[in-house]
């Protein structure tokens, strides 16, 4: 059976970080076997462990990327993953976001610079991976 749009649109954000990875000299690691996150970043700052989400579509003057994972989406990303990688096809812009900071199901990305913006400065912003 074909894969649906949305498993498209993760596996290029999967292996669009992986070659950033790649290309900063981090080693990506992908779990051979079903885990809370998509692969493990080896870097400067450590082995962490990266979920990576991804959207395509315009809310308004943001991009709206599920966070919750699981059956309909309903539980919170797992407390074991350390970063949390949202990429934005259209744009081709990344925000790289320490899981403590995503509370909620939804994460609201807007890549103007505007006030309402909470993850506005982790957008393009890779200094997780060197701390």
């Amino acid at each position: 059976m074909p894969s649906s749009e949305t498993q498209r649109i993760g596996a290029i954000a999967e292996f669009k970080l992986i070659t950033l990875c790649l290309e900063r000299n981090f080693e990506p690691h992908l779990p051979l076997t079903p885990m809370p996150w998509d692969c493990i970043v080896t870097c400067p700052a450590g082995d962490l462990k990266v979920q990576v989400k991804a959207s395509q579509r315009l809310h308004g003057s943001g991009y709206s990327i599920t966070t919750g994972v699981g059956y309909g989406h309903k539980e919170k990303i797992s407390e074991e993953v350390d970063v949390v990688a949202c990429y934005v096809l259209p744009i081709d812009t990344w925000w790289l976001i320490p899981r403590f900071e995503v509370t909620g199901k939804t994460a609201k990305l807007y890549p103007q610079n505007e006030s309402k913006g909470k993850y506005k400065k982790y957008q393009n912003n890779w200094s997780i991976f060197y701390k």
